[in-house]
């Protein structure tokens, strides 16, 4: 997959078919660049102006779905990228990070957690929307 030169890091895999996908990220020198490859073929995901990490990818129908978190400034703001198109599910206000992603039909699923000024929550986005699950 990596070309043996730089520290790569894989975190997730998703096959379909004959096809393997397979998320994570590379070390520049300066930051990490979120990426995913397909059959061992590298598609970044940020630009490497920012660290920006993957950690799940999943594969529907043509489409190919990686989640992850890109720093803005030292804050980890969590999202996902469809077919190399980055969407926020947070805004930069707190630390969020996302540990896996899921599709069904035409809703994205994301699940991970988000600071509340003591602890990580638990939560997941559909769509982009930011849901909670009640707490006991």
């Amino acid at each position: 997959m990596s070309a043996g030169t730089r520290i790569a890091d894989a975190y997730a895999i998703a096959v379909l078919g004959n096809d393997v996908y397979v998320a994570g990220n590379e070390w520049n020198g300066i930051v990490h660049i979120a990426k995913y490859w397909k059959n061992g073929v590298m598609t970044n995901l940020s630009d490497g102006t920012k660290d920006a990490q993957t950690f799940a990818i999943t594969v529907s129908g043509n489409d190919v779905y990686v989640a992850g978190d890109e720093y803005n400034r030292s804050i980890s703001v969590a999202k996902y990228w469809k077919n190399g198109v980055g969407t926020n599910l947070s805004d930069g206000a707190k630390p969020a990070h996302v540990t896996g992603i899921t599709v069904v039909g035409s809703d994205v699923y994301v699940a991970g957690h988000e600071w509340n000024g003591t602890i990580y929550d638990a939560k997941y986005w559909k769509n982009a929307l930011l849901l909670t699950y009640p707490t006991v």
